[in-house]
């Protein structure tokens, strides 16, 4: 009997003491969780494509110029980013929620926007780009498309800015469910003209400089916009900081080599 009281009283002691290293452990384990999630930032994005942000398909690791330009603003401002992907409906309401800080995409910056989140400064500009078939040098607007036909992707603004001309000069628009295809008719003769991202555009001709297209260089976009960091309205200490380092890049020129590298431009001064 002595012997089983015995016994009884050192399982205890071990399961006290047990108990007590789990209890520490997690505690440490909370402590280190708590000093780090001081210096990181989660960023969200739709990963939904070059050049802009993108899930490289070897590495799954994202990529693009919108994600260099968001980690070289982290190393400036000395935090870590984490991140994550959401559909395009979802990257306001994580950012409003504290799901995420910052919204990295090719976000336009509105004031409807600006109502319910705050941007940084702009870090890009674009709008849609216009390419014709590689023998076109005359081509310069739409209106030089009169008779002829334009593909476009569907769900895209640009679809329902071409179907609103189209009447009025005179061509046809055709639709399509992704850009490989359209690009792949434009080369192969079957459509006069296209329209999409113009960085798209610049990013694919510099992966592949034969493509059998022309980038109509003086084409004036119609629904052009300038690209900024969303943030929480909360988080102003991250903008002002975020803003900071932005005007560093711009001035030391960190900005134009992260362009360069992914066959694109801005002139922001």
């Amino acid at each position: 009997m002595k012997k089983f009281m015995s016994l009884l009283m050192v399982l205890g002691m071990l399961l006290l003491t047990a108990c007590g290293q789990n209890s520490d452990s997690a505690t440490a384990e909370e402590n280190s969780t708590e000093g780090d999630s001081e210096k990181t930032i989660t960023v969200i994005t739709t990963a939904g494509g070059y050049p802009f942000n993108a899930k490289n398909a070897k590495s799954q690791e994202l990529e693009g110029f919108m994600i260099d330009i968001i980690n070289e603003l982290a190393s400036r401002t000395d935090t870590k980013t984490e991140f994550t992907t959401g559909e395009w409906s979802s990257l306001i309401p994580s950012v409003q929620s504290g799901k995420a800080d910052v919204i990295v995409d090719g976000m336009y910056i509105t004031e409807e926007r600006k109502e319910v989140i705050n941007f940084t400064e702009p870090v890009f500009s674009y709008g849609e780009g216009l390419i014709v078939q590689e023998d076109d040098t005359t081509t310069k607007s739409l209106e030089d498309l009169a008779g002829k036909t334009v593909g476009v992707q569907i769900g895209t603004s640009y679809k329902d800015m071409l179907e609103e001309k189209a009447s009025g000069i005179n061509f046809e628009v055709k639709t399509y469910q992704n850009q490989a295809d359209m690009l792949k008719d434009i080369q192969n003769g079957r459509i006069d003209a296209a329209l999409a991202d113009s960085p798209t555009f610049g990013y694919l001709l510099k992966l592949n400089p034969d493509s059998k297209f022309r980038i109509v260089e003086d084409y004036e976009p119609a629904l052009a916009g300038l690209i900024g960091i969303g943030i929480s309205k909360e988080q102003t200490e991250l903008l002002e900081k975020l803003n900071t380092a932005i005007a560093e890049m711009k001035e030391d020129g960190t900005f134009k080599e992260i362009y360069a590298k992914w066959g694109i431009d801005w002139d922001f001064n």
